[in-house]
């Protein structure tokens, strides 16, 4: 699982678009030890989008932050509240990580230390709340990033969302770059800007592997996606495509075989982006 420092030292996915198209408005800021950014169309003025975005962000962080000494995360860490008597969303996603530990046959684990750390999904949690809010306010095209975790729902104007992995081994900017083809989240997992800081939850080492990047695909969760991210990249070498395809989830890999760098994809990832 990644250590504390994952969540501010790695950003795996350029977000591609026409930020200069006129009728597109963008917010942008910091949070969670990262940046957020927020692309979006609305004819509406009136709404208060970046104050409804940064009150939503602020929320899940009084909710899941790992750092913040009052957040009811630190709190049932610090044995000062039950878990019994824990906010229901908490126990929700706490719920949600063990599941996907259970899928990954242990290589997602959120309390990997002895206590709870959402670090691993709560940024692509926090995409998710923030989409709802903005499409119960009827923005309906837009795309949402939290330090590398995206969503992307609608059009950029009248063309399709792009984005663009980037190349793990850092001799160039992007590795490929793709279209999206429906709505869908989008998050990142990687040891190349930061070596040895992503665990095996099953040794509590770093976790070795030629794999040097996976990006998954979620056309409904981006709480999913960053998940699975993190659990792939943990798993063995002989685990992880076998992972993604008994799980039924959209992956690209990036990997180092004979001192070359390969890649391969699930069936389903052409479905979705081309």
């Amino acid at each position: 699982m990644p250590t504390k420092i994952s969540l501010f030292l790695f950003l795996c996915l350029f977000i591609l678009g026409c930020s200069n198209e006129p009728s597109q408005k963008i917010i942008q800021g910091e949070a969670y030890g990262t940046t957020w950014q927020l692309k979006y169309f609305s004819e509406n003025n009136e709404i208060p989008v970046e104050a409804i975005v940064i009150k939503e962000l602020n929320r899940i962080d009084d909710l899941f932050s790992h750092y913040k000494k009052n957040s009811l995360t630190s709190l049932i860490n610090d044995n000062k509240i039950a878990y019994k008597d824990a906010d229901e969303e908490w126990k929700k996603l706490d719920q949600v990580g063990w599941e996907v530990h259970a899928k990954s046959n242990g290589y997602f684990n959120h309390k990997i230390t002895g206590d709870y750390d959402f670090n691993s999904f709560a940024k692509g949690y926090a995409v998710d709340k923030v989409s709802n809010l903005l499409k119960d306010n009827n923005i309906k095209n837009f795309m949402i990033e939290i330090g590398g975790e995206l969503r992307f729902e609608g059009l950029n104007n009248s063309k399709s969302w792009s984005f663009a992995i980037e190349d793990p081994t850092l001799s160039k900017t992007f590795h490929k770059k793709f279209s999206i083809l429906a709505n869908l989240s989008i998050a990142s997992s990687g040891n190349y800007r930061n070596p040895g800081h992503i665990l095996d939850p099953n040794t509590s080492e770093p976790s070795k592997t030629n794999l040097l990047s996976v990006t998954v695909i979620d056309e409904d969760s981006t709480t999913l996606a960053d998940a699975w991210a993190t659990a792939l990249f943990a798993s063995k070498r002989e685990d992880w495509l076998n992972l993604a395809n008994v799980n039924n989830l959209n992956a690209y890999f990036i990997y180092d075989e004979d001192e070359k760098i390969k890649f391969i994809s699930t069936s389903k990832w052409s479905d979705l982006v081309e």
